[in-house]
């Protein structure tokens, strides 16, 4: 019975002190994550769409084309239908899969 009660005593001790050294532990602050807007878009996708807003992107320094938003459209992650530039090498993507 005396070994559980050590036991027990030198678990809560670990214990305290563990979450005294932990309290102590400087934690930095999170960076918010770099939001693409959907009127700006991935970087080298010629066409992309969040499923309310559609958007392509012309010739190389050109902004980009988007449609408007229906009123009662909820927005989703913004996702790539065409790799490219926009220069006639682009590459659709259907299903997760790149298609040329």
């Amino acid at each position: 019975m005396r070994h559980y009660l050590w036991a027990i005593a030198a678990l809560a001790t670990l214990f305290t002190v563990g979450t005294a050294i932990a309290a102590d532990l400087e934690i930095p602050p999170r960076a918010a994550p770099k939001e693409t807007s959907i009127r700006k878009g991935p970087p080298n996708c010629s066409q992309w769409t969040d499923e309310c807003v559609n958007c392509s992107r012309g010739a190389e320094g050109e902004a980009p084309v988007c449609s408007n938003i229906g009123f009662a459209c909820q927005p989703k992650a913004i996702r790539c239908l065409s790799l490219g530039a926009g220069d006639g090498s682009q590459k659709k993507i259907l299903g997760g899969k790149i298609v040329p």
